[in-house]
């Protein structure tokens, strides 16, 4: 099967299977595609809002940061806990959480809100969000707890025969068997779906080319977009008005008017425009080049023929944990 253009730009260069696709659609509406995290313990976040009887270190006695499990339908993470503060009447980086889940999606998660009780959580009222308090928690989640994430995903309008469907998921299944298992590709997701640019300007800040990588950002408009976000970055572009650009963007585009309205009074200040964007965003960026130098190394031990399950001279060998996470020295 050809490698399409998307992919390779990705950092994805091989197919672990040669079985034709079953052809479909996936997030025609966000109830096709849920997202459910697991944390080192084996607690699952559910998107049903019930929570386990025990995670990880939670207990009743009150402590500085409450963990709670977060549902959202249809928001980025980094949004929704921004209105979840906004609610609370606290600063954003009181609400932390692990990882960031599928905005087209509903996704179920575990945060921890700073210096909050139980009862200030009951009153958070946002729209098509839902919190709900487990116990108090040591410290603030973050990337130390998180196992992986449970994915449930429904495809749909697949237009071949059920019989061939079938077959095709069988013959993938033993291909996968066959070599040990998957390739860990990181997927679109992690490059931005309808702008796969993260990894770009990724690139362009550890190089310190922070203007290249600011124009990347707010440009480089996608057909994929909606008209007005379309216009409004080929503006942007072509003119470099941050000024008119930060009237002008469509409101959706959150981040992207931070940076601008920076930029409208500093315009030559990129470093500090995008010191406006929340750190994990920031640090997306930077992860986002890491994700696509990793499938591009993968990519190479793929056409290489070497194996997936067991190491080969010349590789790296880090020891695991029971959980199957790398340990840490």
């Amino acid at each position: 099967m050809p490698i399409p253009q998307i992919d390779r730009l990705l950092g994805m260069e091989a197919y672990a299977t040669k079985t034709e696709g079953v052809g479909g659609a996936i997030k025609e509406s966000v109830e096709d595609f849920i997202v459910e995290e697991v944390l080192v313990d084996g607690s699952k976040a559910s998107i049903d809002g019930v929570v386990p009887n025990k995670v990880i270190g939670s207990s009743a006695q009150r402590q500085r940061y409450l963990l709670c499990l977060l549902v959202k339908r249809n928001w980025d993470t980094f949004l929704a806990t921004k209105n979840v503060a906004k609610s609370l009447g606290a600063d954003q980086a009181r609400v932390q959480f692990a990882g960031i889940k599928d905005a087209k999606a509903i996704t179920a998660q575990y945060i921890t809100i700073e210096n909050v009780s139980i009862e200030d959580v009951a009153r958070v009222n946002v729209k098509d969000v839902k919190i709900t308090p487990i116990g108090y928690f040591r410290e603030m989640m973050s990337l130390f707890y998180l196992l992986g994430n449970n994915f449930t995903i429904t495809i749909k309008t697949a237009e071949s025969p059920e019989s061939v469907i079938h077959e095709r998921i069988g013959q993938t299944f033993e291909e996968i068997s066959g070599i040990g298992g998957i390739p860990n590709f990181f997927g679109h997701q992690r490059f931005g779906t309808t702008r796969p640019i993260t990894n770009l300007i990724g690139k362009a800040l550890i190089q310190s080319r922070f203007e290249e990588a600011a124009m990347i950002y707010l440009g480089n408009p996608s057909v994929y977009e909606h008209p007005a976000s379309r216009i409004a970055r080929q503006q942007v572009q072509e003119t470099h008005d941050f000024k008119r650009a930060s009237e002008n963007f469509p409101k959706q585009l959150r981040f992207e008017r931070l940076m601008l309205t920076h930029l409208s009074e500093k315009p030559t200040d990129f470093v500090g425009a995008f010191q406006c964007l929340p750190p994990k965003l920031q640090a997306l960026f930077v992860q986002a080049y890491q994700s696509y130098l990793f499938n591009r190394f993968l990519s190479e031990r793929m056409k290489l023929g070497l194996p997936l399950t067991e190491a080969c001279v010349g590789d790296f060998v880090v020891g695991v944990e029971r959980s199957g996470l790398p340990l840490t020295i």
